[in-house]
Parts: structure tokens; sequence; C-alpha cells
């Protein structure tokens, strides 16, 4: 099975790398020869259905499943070992209620003979092959789970902390109880229970997907199941049962969200390639004759591969391989390098493109574009914030970087010159989205084909490497997918119970100024991104918190650039965040305190950053306003 679902795997990719390829010849013969070819989004967004349902069972296999690990470690190997095989069934049944519904939709498109609108392409066949993988992938997480009954997940969980044990099942065991009962027997329950009241059954529904989430149950299945079991309490089982095939089919062929795999695509293949080298090659040239201008290096170095990643861990990783020796063996202290390879690295998510930003357009029925434009003066800011911070802190602690190396003559061409192919993509690319040359999706197929072909020419791409990074891309797309679809229909089970809606107006007549409402609800971010992953995040708190910032007047362009770096600062706070958390990867040696101390001024830069663009929203709005 686990072969199956590597292969399947690399089909997804290479499908998907066949799409992109598509996007780009249409945009050629477009550009060249004035004429579009018909049916093109038909076809892509079937493709695309197919290739994302084919990555599914890679991520079963592979378990890597996003979870919340917040309390894992204080509930102990025997009790984190249960919780996760109970994960594991919740998973499956995630699954099995997926295959399910998409092949009802499958069979009536079948029998009525359903196509596309422009070139009537049957559409059942495709969703054949969608109920397929997926059912492979339940499959795969049945055998998984019944092959774990083999290690006794169970063993040892009552002759140690007893109580302890019985309560994190029984948590466990209810939140299952509750959720199977509320999609099997939607109806009777919501009689016998007398559950009229919608609201009664939203915070019921956050309150079980609160704790399945804490107890490290996979968060895609738990807000899915979660979901379904609000609709079926508020709607009726049918209607909730109808929608989950519906959301679903209409997710996976997105071509918006089609963006965030090729947009992932373009950072593995980038890094592939060397460019986080390249990047860090080119600061350096240009900044290390400065004090402290390795660390500033490393920012901008951030800056340049987070734009082709759109992740801040992986930015922090690839940059750091390359910046923290060379950094060390210059004499610069543990707590500016490691500082400064953090904080850097959450440019990953707000330097465009961001895949983050891209999840938020889709939860907000936002511009994508927009959000990118928004981004380029906020982003701006942060780097210059980032600048002070090192300036400032060489200053006052002298010790922490060496003395000003003399300028190399001719290394900045050196490195203008070997870095030139990687900055005219990027180039490309952000300038093709800014002028209006092409749209975000077609922008992510140029990224994603450029950054492939770079890696070829550079000699990078061994059929080994390049069969991994295909299983890799298809992973992580997965992944995110699992989350958006749960997230989704949650999403739409909380809108149905108005709870936005409600939640706003009780806010409103509190007649807190809204300063103090974003001001909270900053801080809480803070919280959050301390222990969460960002695209878990937006799944759980967009939904309720978007209608809040819209009722009090403000700008969800605005919101979402916001928004995103409050999570960043999370991501750098102690006592758990998650970027310093990287940084033991690649600096063993250096106590994580020390790594936390090293990113406190960067820390306060983002909330000088913040603070100013809070205080002047036109500098986040300004920019879209002025290129429509």
């Amino acid at each position: 099975m686990k072969r199956i679902a590597r292969a399947g795997a690399i089909l997804s990719t290479m499908a998907l790398l066949c799409v992109a390829l598509a996007v780009c010849i249409e945009i050629f013969v477009r550009s060249a020869f004035r004429y579009s070819f018909i049916g093109v989004n038909d076809l892509s967004g079937l493709l695309v259905a197919v290739a994302v349902s084919a990555a599914f069972p890679i991520v079963v296999t592979n378990k890597s499943d996003l979870v919340i690990e917040l309390l894992e470690q204080r509930m102990g190997a025997d009790i984190s070992r249960a919780l996760r095989y109970i994960g594991g069934w919740l998973t499956f049944a995630a699954l099995l209620l997926l295959c399910w519904r998409i092949g009802v939709t499958a069979a009536e498109f079948t029998a009525s003979g359903a196509s596309t609108e422009v070139v009537k392409l049957p559409i059942a066949p495709f969703l054949w092959v969608v109920t397929g993988f997926i059912g492979f992938a339940a499959l795969a997480q049945l055998c998984l789970s019944v092959g774990d009954l083999g290690g006794k997940p169970f063993a040892g969980l009552f002759f140690a902390s007893k109580f302890r044990a019985v309560f994190y099942l029984g948590l466990a065991v209810a939140t299952l109880a509750l959720i199977a009962l509320s999609i099997a027997f939607g109806d009777s329950v919501k009689a016998s229970l007398r559950l009229n009241n919608p609201l009664v059954v939203a915070g019921l529904m956050f309150l079980v997907m609160w704790l399945a989430a804490l107890l490290v149950f996979p968060l895609g299945a738990v807000m899915l199941l979660c979901g379904v079991g609000g609709l079926a309490l508020s709607l009726g089982t049918m209607p909730a049962l109808n929608g989950v095939a519906t959301r679903s089919i209409e997710l996976l062929s997105s071509e918006l969200l089609l963006t965030i795999p090729l947009f992932l695509m373009m950072g593995s293949f980038a890094q592939t390639a060397g460019l986080s080298t390249d990047m860090y090659r080119l600061a350096h040239a240009a900044l290390g004759h400065m004090r402290g201008g390795l660390a500033l290096a490393t920012v901008g170095a951030c800056a340049g591969f987070g734009s082709m990643t759109g992740s801040s861990m992986a930015t922090s990783l690839t940059v750091g391989q390359a910046a923290y020796p060379e950094m060390r063996q210059l004499g610069y202290s543990p707590e500016l390098s490691t500082g400064s390879i953090a904080a850097g690295g959450t440019l990953g998510q707000i330097v465009p493109p961001s895949t983050v930003l891209i999840l938020y357009a889709v939860l907000t029925e936002t511009s994508i574009g927009d959000l990118f434009i928004a981004a380029a003066i906020p982003a701006a800011i942060i780097i210059f914030t980032f600048v002070v911070a090192v300036m400032a802190y060489v200053r006052i602690y002298p010790q922490s970087a060496p003395a000003p190396q003399p300028h190399v003559r001719g290394s900045l061409r050196a490195a203008l010159l070997s870095i030139w192919p990687s900055l005219g993509l990027i180039i490309f690319v952000l300038g093709g989205i800014y002028s209006g040359l092409f749209t975000v999706t077609e922008a992510a197929s140029v990224g994603a084909v450029g950054a492939l072909v770079l890696a070829g020419l550079r000699g990078k791409l061994s059929m080994a490497v390049f069969r991994d990074l295909l299983i890799e891309t298809a992973d992580r797309t997965a992944m995110i997918y699992a989350l958006i679809v749960g997230g989704s229909i949650f999403a739409f089970f909380v809108g149905v119970t108005q709870l936005p809606v409600v939640a706003t107006q009780a806010i409103t007549q509190l007649a807190l100024p809204g300063i103090l409402i974003i001001a909270l609800a900053l801080f809480i971010y803070i919280l959050l991104g301390m222990i969460m992953d960002s695209y878990a995040i937006l799944i759980i708190t967009v939904p309720v918190i978007a209608p809040v910032i819209v009722g009090f007047g403000y700008d969800l362009i605005w919101w979402g650039i916001v928004m995103q770096m409050i999570v960043e600062v999370g991501l750098l706070s102690p006592p758990f965040g998650m970027n310093c958390f990287i940084l033991k990867a690649i600096a063993p040696d250096v106590p994580l305190t020390t790594v936390f101390r090293g990113v406190t001024p960067f820390i306060l830069a983002d909330l000088v950053a913040l603070v100013i663009l809070v205080s002047f929203p036109i500098l986040t709005l300004w920019l879209p306003a002025a290129l429509k």
C-alpha cells in the first residue's frame, strides 16, 4: 500500500505539473497570437480534482496529518499513543464519509449525464476516479489502524497515571460518540435533545472541535466530522451529507486553490536548485562589509527565498543551514545568529506569493492578487524594522558581531551573475500579477515550471531527487487540502448557525472602540501562533473573526495582512515559538533560552511594524487601490 501511495503521489504532482505546463502554453499562445484555447478551465478543474485526490493516500501512509501537539508531551507516551490510535480511526471515518458521498454524486452524474459547460466533457468518470483514490486512502488508514493493534496501543495505560488516562480516553470516546451520533441520527438526536437553538449547536460543536483538536486528533478530519455533525443537527442528516459532496468537489477542483500546490512546487524546486544559497551569497556580497552585515544578509536572503517558498519554517531551515555555520565561524554571537535566522524565516509567510494569504483569500472570498499587492509595503516595513533592530543590537552589544570586513571587489557582480535567472523568475511572477499580465493561478504555473527548468539546467534533478520532490509536494498538498475541505465544511456550518452575525452584534452592543477589539484579537492570535500552525489558525478562526472585523468597518484585505503578521510574531514568542524550535535542528548546541533571547529584538521590531500598520491602514490599502 505504501508503494501504491507513493506511485499515486508521483502521479498527483506530475498531473499538476502538466496542468501548469498547459497553462504556460496557453499564456504564450494568448500573448503571441491573441488566441485562447477553448475548454482549458473545464479540463484543468477536473484534472486538478483527480490529482489532489491521488495525493491523499500518501498523507495516510506517511502519517503526516496536521495535529496540535500542545498537550502531547504532558500526556505521556502511553496516552499519546492511544489517542493517536483513536485519531487514526477518526481519519478513516472522515475519508470513508468523503468517499461515500462523492461516490453517490458520481452515480447521480452518471445517471443524469452531467457534463462541463464549455466542451461538454462528462464529469462522472473523473468523480469516479476521485472516489477511487479517496477510497484507497480510507482502506490504507483502515489497514494501518488494524495493524497498529499489534502494537497494543492501549498497553500500559491503566498501570500508570490511571486517572489521567481514564480522563483523556473518556474525552476521546465521548468526542467520537457525539460526532457519530450527530451525523448518523441528526434528526432524531436534534428532536430528543430539543436542540432548536442553532447557537447552542454551534457552541457545542466548537467545544467538541477544540477538545478533539487538543487531544492530538487530525485537525482536518475533526473539522470535517464536526462540521457535518453540526449541519446534521442544524439542517437534518441528508442536507448535511449532500453538502459534504458538493463542497468537497468544489474545493478539489477549485482554480484558486490550485495556486497552493503550484507555489509549493515552485518552492521545492527552488530549494533543490540551491537558490537559497544564491540568495544568501548575494545578500552577503551586498551587506557583508557592514557591522552585523551577515545578520542583515540573512534577513535579506530569507525575504528573497521566502518569496519562492511561502513557508516560514522552510525558509528558516533552508537559509539557516547556509547562514548559521558561516556566522558562527566569523564570530557572531549565538543570540544574533539564531535570532536573525528565526526572525527572517517569518518573512516567508508575508512576502508574496504566500500560500497562507491564498488560503485566507479563499476563506474570506477576497482577491488573492489584491492581498499579494497589499503585502508589498508591509513586507518592506517589516524588513526595514528588522534592519534597524540588527543595527541597534550590534551597537548596544558590540561583541555580538565582528568588526566590519572590507568589501571584496567583484563579489557583488559575481553573485548577481549567478542569481539573475532566479531573480528574473521572481520578478516575472510577481510583476505579472501586479501588472495584470496574468492571473495568480497563471503566475503560480509559470513559477512552478520556471523553477523546475532552473533546477534541471543546474543539474540538480536526478531521477531520485525528482521523485522525492514529487512525493514531498503531494504530501504537503494533500495535508493542506484536507484542512481546507474540513475547515470549509465547518465554516459552512458556522455560517448556517448565524454565529458570526450574533457575535458581531453582541460585540457591537458592548460599545467598545473598534481598536480595542482589534487589540484583543491580536493578543489572542499571538497566543495561537505560539502553539498552532498558520493554516490551522486560519481554518479555525476566520469564519468567526472575519464578520466581526467587517462589522466594525475594517477592510478584510488589511486584516489579512495584519493577522498574518501577528501570527508570525507568535512563531517567535516563548515558550512555544515554533520557528525557534526549528533552529534547534540547525544549531543543536545552542540552548533554547539563547534562541529566545536572540529573537527578542525582532519581536519588538515586529510589534513596531504592527503598530504602524494598525495605525495607518492606508499603508496596506493604498497600493491595491492605486493599481486598479
